[in-house]
């Protein structure tokens, strides 16, 4: 269900002024190299100096390069600053771990995050980012010149995270072959948390080893700057690179083109952007693109399995193929390992093929309950290098579809008995102590949600919870039964910001946080009106809030957001 939230206030409209002949400006974009039969992302950036939001378009001069933009992906915005002596030139004091710090600034960075390639690695970044995981709280811990720099740890020094880890998410047209691009840091496969990395220069003996999840667009002067600080013996700034706020913004005025070669080294090719203000105006820029020999070869790595059946009944036999992706065509090597010894003695009979990752799941005769195993890819037998993914079987179950609910709730306002999915396991009257519910709620917390059965006969998930910020967050609900059997379905809690009027002069400037990518401002002359229009008045970016300015004194308005 759709969730909303209204706020009004009185607001005075006028029209912004901007010069609507002026066209789009794109910054020089250099010349490329892509690696053979891979990838290269690469940032675009531009201007619109009559404040109108642009689109892109790109294309290549040959059909051995190809050329895709990144469109609907949300931006990270970054502010960093560094401890400095209350006597610095530019110092001033900024709230940093519950006390404060004096520190100078160093400047911000903005990313796209890549929704369209790493969806589940997005929704976490999100939802740690409303709830303050970041801002004021972390550092960049870590700095290796010409290689990394690394924050996001809550407890400063590389060892922490959030209460909760998740899977690597990779995806065969990300790989670490660009400048300032945005990875999850690990302490091994599948324990994603709250630490990240942004590197410098081309790194690719990080493909497919770490979940790369956004590029650097603006602020490349700042992870210069980063990069060159003096450190200890340890890799740690010798004066702390403090990250003092992040949050997602809009930006209008930039984009990420990832560029894709075929397996001919030498190709050339011209890649030509345009931008387009949507009001006739336009700029087009134009770079050369040349494929070159990748001396990498990349290890596999297992893609997501959305067809894998994981349910059966007793003394039914499971056959999945794991699928498994190698950028140079190799044949990969399969292996799999039970997880616990009740999995082992209860499916030792299962097989995975070692080259088709055919996976057959027997067990045994009139066996009911879960089996646990991990499978495993690897370029050769050795397992070296190599990816891995956990796979829950149920026997003797049925599956479990689940519905997720969005939800709306206030700032600081616990709430009990919030409906966040429904679900059915294809068996009626099914008691409710069969299943458990395990809910992340996307701002660095968990807890059980609790389990009843509505009058149309299906189960339901309650939660209780309270968000201390407002924001967009993500929560993942899993259910599992007493059987083994289990799903995770994801669904929005919308905690909806405030918004503030100042009248200076013959201005009145109407500002909201900048995160709300997904409201919309609406205006009407009488708060019971039935149409509230969006005011033509374009949304600027101030900082980390949305603005509309305007100096007409002559109209009283009221105003909203609403998703």
């Amino acid at each position: 269900m759709k969730c909303r939230r209204t706020f009004s206030a009185f607001l005075l409209f006028g029209a912004l002024v901007f010069s609507v002949s002026a066209a789009p400006v794109l910054d020089p974009i250099p010349n490329a190299s892509i690696p053979a039969t891979k990838t290269l992302i690469l940032p675009v950036t531009a201007s619109s100096p009559n404040g109108r939001p642009l689109t892109f378009t790109a294309s290549s001069s040959t059909n051995r390069i190809t050329v895709e933009v990144h469109t609907g992906n949300p931006f990270w915005k970054m502010s960093v600053a560094q401890a400095a002596a209350a006597n610095a030139p530019g110092a001033y004091q900024t709230p940093f771990r519950g006390g404060v710090a004096t520190v100078t600034n160093i400047g911000d960075m903005t990313f796209m995050l890549f929704r369209d390639l790493t969806p589940h690695t997005v929704n976490v970044i999100q939802g740690l980012t409303a709830g303050g995981m970041y801002t004021s709280n972390t550092i960049f811990h870590r700095v290796v010149p010409g290689f990394v720099i690394q924050g996001g740890d809550p407890n400063t020094n590389g060892t922490g995270g959030p209460v909760f880890r998740f899977d690597d998410e990779f995806h065969p047209r990300a790989i670490f072959s660009g400048h300032g691009q945005l990875a999850m840091a690990n302490s091994g496969k599948d324990t994603d948390g709250s630490q990240f990395f942004i590197t410098f220069g081309a790194q690719r003996a990080l493909d497919f080893g770490y979940t790369l999840f956004g590029q650097l667009v603006r602020g490349f002067n700042v992870l210069t700057n980063i990069i060159n600080t003096p450190t200890n013996g340890a890799a740690r700034p010798l004066a702390d690179v403090i990250i003092t706020r992040t949050s997602i913004v809009p930006d209008n005025y930039d984009t990420v083109l990832t560029l894709t070669a075929t397996n001919t080294t030498g190709a050339v090719g011209t890649i030509t952007v345009i931008a387009n203000d949507g009001a006739g105006g336009f700029a087009t820029n134009t770079f050369t693109a040349t494929t070159v020999t990748d001396p990498v070869n990349d290890p596999p790595f297992i893609y997501p399995n959305t067809g894998i059946s994981l349910v059966a009944p007793a003394n039914g036999r499971l056959t999945n193929t794991v699928t498994a992706i190698d950028l140079e065509s190799n044949t990969p090597s399969f292996a799999f390992q039970f997880l616990d010894q009740n999995s082992l003695l209860n499916a030792s009979n299962s097989t995975i093929n070692q080259t088709s990752g055919q996976l057959i799941l027997i067990p045994a005769t009139n066996y009911v309950g879960p089996v646990n195993l991990v499978v495993g890819v690897a370029p050769n037998s050795l397992f070296i290098n190599y990816d891995q993914q956990i796979y829950r079987f149920a026997f003797g179950d049925t599956a479990i579809s689940a519905t997720p609910s969005n939800f709306t709730a206030t700032v600081s306002a616990p709430f009990t008995n919030m409906l966040l999915a429904t679900f059915v396991n294809g068996v009626a009257n099914s008691p409710t102590n069969n299943f458990t519910a395990s809910i992340n709620w996307g701002d660095n917390s968990t807890n059980g949600g609790l389990i009843i059965t509505n009058l149309a006969g299906s189960k339901e998930v309650h939660g209780t919870h309270s968000y201390t910020n407002a924001g967009n967050y993500p929560v993942y609900l899993t259910i599992q039964s007493t059987l083994g059997a289990s799903t995770t379905v994801v669904c929005t809690g919308s905690i909806p910001p405030m918004m503030s009027l100042v009248h200076t002069a013959t201005n009145n400037v109407v500002r909201w946080p900048a995160w709300t990518t997904d409201y919309l401002l609406q205006t009407a002359t009488s708060i019971s009106a039935v149409h509230w229009p969006v005011p033509t008045n374009l949304v600027l970016l101030d900082g980390y809030d949305s603005v509309v300015t305007n100096s007409n004194t002559n109209d009283v308005f009221f105003f909203r957001l609403r998703k």
